[in-house]
């Protein structure tokens, strides 16, 4: 011990500079401005049951050759410059990411210190997204539409947009009719009590564009669960076998409400 003090005294600047260091970061988790850090499983949640936007502050490197689905691009260091970007997800659920957590939670800090009241970061980043086989995309998307301030309604519009919110499925399948991969799909769907709905390519080459352009894929079925790409039968099976299908599926309290072929993508 009295060694150790011995060593203090004569290193106290080092000391010194560790405590304000442990300090600050204990400020960042845990102070006004902490940012709620969530697992991949929890992200995929918010961004399927929240709509959450999903921010990417990596390198322009980094962020080409794969991230999420539909994720805003922003690096660290452009941040500041481009916050004005953000402004209006200041009351939407935001999940940044990037490649361990480290410049996301820097990223993070920085949008809670302006407003923003709903910022979560992926622990381990896209190391994490990646370790547990959920699917990325090399293609830029597009972002969630920001959560505007609802008015206060009546009981009949309460009523109205309940119903409207209950029916909305958020599992999509790009499909031909009577195609074998189609039909495993389907079933496996309808195994599991989900919602889903059904587009059929085979009858609109706008909706054939549109699966290309969302999937980069040619191939039916291709399957969106949200905002997240799952791939076509085979990929969906696999995630099953892994047990990581019902994470991005989410709960399932009610039963589910299939909408067969539609017109248009909600």
């Amino acid at each position: 011990m009295q060694e150790f003090s011995h060593f203090v005294s004569g290193n106290w600047e080092l000391f010194l500079a560790l405590t304000i260091i442990l300090f600050l970061l204990a400020r960042t988790w845990y102070g006004p401005s902490a940012v709620v850090m969530v697992l991949v499983g929890e992200a995929v949640k918010l961004i399927n049951d929240k709509n959450a936007l999903v921010v990417d502050v990596r390198t322009e490197k980094e962020y080409k050759e794969g991230h999420v689905m539909n994720a805003l691009h922003i690096p660290l260091g452009m941040l500041d410059d481009r916050i004005q970007e953000l402004q209006a997800y200041k009351n939407h659920a935001v999940v940044m990411v990037c490649r361990s957590g480290a410049r996301s939670a820097q990223a993070a800090t920085k949008l809670k210190k302006q407003g923003f009241a709903n910022v979560h970061n992926i622990g381990g980043g896209m190391l994490a997204w990646e370790r547990v086989k959920l699917p990325i995309t090399t293609k830029v998307g597009k972002p969630p539409k920001p959560e505007l301030e609802k008015p206060e309604l009546g009981d009949a519009e309460v009523d109205e947009t309940t119903e409207t919110t209950e029916t909305k499925n958020p599992v999509l399948v790009y499909c031909t009719h009577e195609h074998p991969f189609c039909t495993r799909a389907i079933e496996l769907l309808e195994a599991k009590n989900v919602g889903f709905d059904e587009i059929r390519i085979d009858e609109d080459t706008d909706k054939r564009s549109e699966m290309e352009a969302r999937s980069g894929q040619t191939s039916v079925p291709q399957i969106f669960i949200g905002d997240v790409y799952v791939g076509d039968c085979d990929d969906m099976y696999a995630l099953e076998d892994k047990g990581e299908l019902d994470a991005l599926l989410g709960p399932q309290d009610e039963p589910a409400v299939n909408s067969k072929p539609q017109d248009s993508v909600a």
